[in-house]
């Protein structure tokens, strides 16, 4: 299969670092992300059970995504199976199929994965020589709308169950009973585990104690293209305290729990040495309030000084923001910032329990633009419960405050984004009795909000309105939703988390067919005596204490965070209980510096070939690949000054995707003194491409990007094609073009190499001549790039072409 036919090629190579592939395993599963793989692959929680499954002695877990269009309707027509990206297994081929569900609209993906990777949709189709198809995820604190589509559901963290359940699935292989209902027996008795088909009464969501001691991927694998979170993330609390009302994962994460500093700071080393990321994210629902936040931020800082790496925080709550936090994040670079108020008015905040003041707000803009940041992010939400008028054009007013503020600040251009959504009632909510606002009256908000917004020259990006419709639906549906879900996946619904994808037509052709109308019971409103189907899923906080919390909302009225006190929610745990207690890592003063030799900068030229699989990375992926294995291979790198440094790494002349390149290079600017005999070796270990050949090259040597000026090539062409056919061709009027890029050309076992020059007038392309030459396109012409040439002055105004690789120095080293 050529994947250069397909959106993003290097979505389906796999082969990536640090992938794991075991065979001969006795019990294997698949890992299915539903949405494409630079989505997947930002997810944690897949790291996470991938590492687990992959260090169990006789299990193995390998991993699958939702295929773009393109590739489906290819696999369709082919009459393919999607599989696994490690074995290419198909998915029906495996023991375990394990779906992570973080947000509703990947329902109808699930069942399409299922259906390509030729699964029965259905549990009750499911016969004993199909896969157990097992959900995790926050969804499934609410599994009633898919209940009909898989077998087990994981209620809570994982990390503990998935071993109970590989344990039991291993169990069952040994002794031979491969019976489905022994099998959803034996997993209906683990706690968290909830089988529709045997679970009896109340299952109970499991945490984690203690996340000291709980595995977590230190070298998780390192994609090829650009994922949405392409950094390391580290998982330094999980739950949060505030008790937002409208917060779903405030309730189903409780309690919060920390990671010691100096388990993070363990973490943090072994991943930049095992990934080569520059950038490290410290991941939580809410990072600022990390109790020892500062102090991990400046024993980062030390340790990694010198070494351009970087830190940022994810969304952080306004009271959390203090200027010794931001001094530590900018110390290498400074990224945009994100908060989210939520609520522009006092009292919508005090009914969705969102604890700041308009003098917080305020010193939060001074902190943040005084310390030089220039990007800000605000999210806000709409139809919230008892909002107003005055609530909705409180939010322009808010975000105008922070533009008046970046201009008192800075005299620099100021980014400003403004993100609104529409409030989603949850299960496990306070708000879960309370309906969402109609879709006509998000549309005039969402006008009105954009009118308000934009002539005051900051940017707005909403939500899709009906997709939140949908997600109100969904997300407090029942058990009747599962045939909507199927009729819509049937009527063509699939990855309608995508703008360019979502057709609300598919399910309004799905209401049509089962009779459910989406938009009233979106906006249904339930009183408290109501009894919801996801009642039976126990998360450890009580009813009572959610009434108490929409009576309060009503007030309305403040809770405090329970790091405080108790707020008696039903956990049973105490205040703080699972927070950071030691002294964290050691806060010694600077380590002493000695006087060391600086000697001046080298150059290394390494030659290298981008063949095979690789030949589907774009030229950015290359050179994202190349510098990650640079940091791991530990090179010193030249960086330059500023507050965004970047390695001296510059490449050879980009190649087309698809385009095989045999004698690729790229300069680097490095610290003597360099073993170059030892770093190649090391290089050639790290970088996932071949390296041929390594040396020194004079620092006046010119870039490779003005110094390449001409290319050899070759590629495919019709059996019956010869050399005075091809002249004929560029005699013809329709090739003129061509001439003054074309040099020598010959036919050496039936492809065709030419050597092919830029001119002032034009730059060389190459799929446009073999295109004309062979009549081919370059998917089917497979293209290679042979060498590379710039020219060379001699003497009394001559000179010759030479290859880049033939540029060695002498006497340096």
């Amino acid at each position: 299969m050529n994947l250069s036919q397909f959106r993003k090629p290097s979505r389906y190579i796999g082969r990536e670092v640090n992938m794991v592939w075991k065979s001969g395993s006795l019990v294997k599963a698949v890992l299915c992300f539903p949405d494409v793989y630079d989505i997947g692959m930002s997810h944690l929680g897949l790291k996470i059970l991938y590492k687990i499954i992959n260090d169990m002695p006789g299990c193995a877990a390998e991993r699958a995504f939702s295929p773009w269009i393109d590739m489906e309707e290819y696999l369709k027509r082919e009459g393919l199976p999607l599989c696994s990206v490690e074995s290419s297994t198909p998915l029906h081929k495996f023991d375990v199929v394990g779906f992570s569900l973080q947000y509703e609209l990947s329902y109808p993906t699930v069942l399409n994965m299922l259906h390509l990777g030729g699964i029965p949709i259905r549990a009750e189709e499911r016969a004993n020589n199909d896969a157990i198809v097992i959900a995790g995820g926050p969804c499934t604190l609410n599994p009633f709308p898919v209940l009909p589509f898989f077998d087990a559901f994981v209620i809570g963290d994982a990390e503990d169950v998935i071993k109970e359940i590989m344990t039991t699935l291993q169990s069952h292989k040994r002794e031979g009973d491969a019976r489905r209902e022994t099998i959803l027996m034996a997993l209906a008795a683990i706690d968290g585990v909830f089988v529709p088909a045997y679970s009896a009464g109340i299952v109970r969501r499991r945490y984690l104690a203690d996340l000291n001691t709980a595995p977590y991927p230190c070298a998780p694998v390192v994609p090829y293209m650009e994922v949405v979170h392409d950094r390391i993330n580290i998982e330094i609390s999980r739950g949060c305290s505030c008790g937002c009302r409208f917060c779903q994962a405030g309730i189903i994460y409780r309690p919060t729990r920390e990671r010691e500093p100096s388990t993070i700071m363990g973490i943090a080393e072994a991943a930049v040495k095992g990934t080569g990321y520059s950038e490290i994210s410290f991941t939580s629902l809410n990072a600022g309030d990390y109790t020892r936040l500062p102090e991990l931020l400046r024993q980062c800082n030390k340790k990694f000084d010198g070494k351009n790496v970087s830190f940022s925080l994810p969304s952080m709550r306004i009271n959390s923001i203090t200027e010794a936090v931001l001094k530590e994040i900018k110390t290498v670079k400074k990224s945009g910032f994100t908060i989210a108020p939520e609520a522009a008015s006092a009292r919508l905040r005090s009914v969705i329990n969102k604890d700041f003041n308009e003098d917080d707000y305020e010193r939060t803009l001074h902190t943040i633009f005084s310390q030089g940041w220039l990007n800000l992010k605000l999210y806000f939400m709409i139809g919230l419960p008892s909002e107003s008028q005055e609530d909705i054009e409180a939010i322009p007013a808010m975000t105008l405050k922070s533009l008046k503020m970046a201009k008192r600040f800075t005299t620099r251009h100021v980014n400003i984004n403004i993100g609104v959504s529409t409030f989603v009632p949850k299960a496990h909510t306070p708000f879960q009795w309370c309906g969402q606002i109609p879709l006509s009256e998000i549309i005039e908000k969402k006008r009105f909000l954009i009118k308000a917004i934009s002539k005051k020259g900051l940017n707005f990006k909403g939500h899709n309105e009906q997709m939140s419709v949908l997600e109100g639906f969904i997300a407090r549906a029942g058990s009747p939703a599962a045939s909507i879900i199927e009729a819509a996946w049937r009527a063509g619904a699939r990855l309608d988390a995508w703008g360019d994808v979502f057709k609300y037509e598919h399910w309004q052709e799905a209401m049509e067919k089962t009779g459910i109308d989406i938009a009233s019971e979106a906006a249904a409103s339930y009183d408290l005596t109501h009894e919801f189907e996801w009642n039976r899923i126990d998360t450890g906080v009580t009813v009572d204490y959610l009434k108490k919390e929409y009576k309060r909302a009503l007030e309305p009225e403040m809770t405090h965070d329970c790091r405080i006190s108790c707020t008696a929610c039903g956990l049973k745990c105490k205040s703080a209980e699972f927070l950071c207690k030691t002294e964290g890592v050691s806060s010694a003063g600077k380590v002493a510096q000695y006087a060391q030799t600086v000697f001046n900068p080298v150059k290394v030229r390494v030659v290298f070939s981008k063949a095979g699989h690789l030949r589907y990375l774009s030229h950015l992926e290359m050179m994202s690949a190349v510098l990650k294995g640079l940091r791991r291979a530990q090179v010193p790198l030249v960086y330059s000054k500023g507050f965004h440094p970047m390695p001296s790494v510059s490449f050879s002349p980009a190649l087309g995707v698809g385009i095989e390149g045999l004698r690729e290079c790229f300069d680097m600017e490095v610290t003597p003194p360099f073993d170059i005999m030892k770093f190649k070796e090391v290089i050639a270990r790290e970088i996932p491409f071949d390296v041929t050949d390594m040396f020194f090259i004079a620092k006046d040597t010119p870039a490779l990007g003005r110094f390449v000026t001409a290319y050899e090539y070759e590629f495919g062409l019709p059996e019956s094609e010869t050399i005075s056919g091809l002249k004929d061709k560029l005699n013809s009027t329709e090739l003129q073009w061509l001439t003054p890029l074309l040099g020598k050309f010959d036919i050496i076992n039936g492809r065709l190499v030419i050597f092919v020059k830029d001119t002032n007038e034009k730059k060389v392309k190459i799929s446009e001549i073999a295109e004309a030459l062979s009549g081919l396109n370059a998917v089917d012409a497979d293209i290679k790039r042979l060498a590379l040439y710039g020219w060379v002055s001699g003497a009394n105004g001559g000179g010759s072409w030479q290859m880049p690789c033939e540029a060695k120095a002498v006497g340096i080293g």
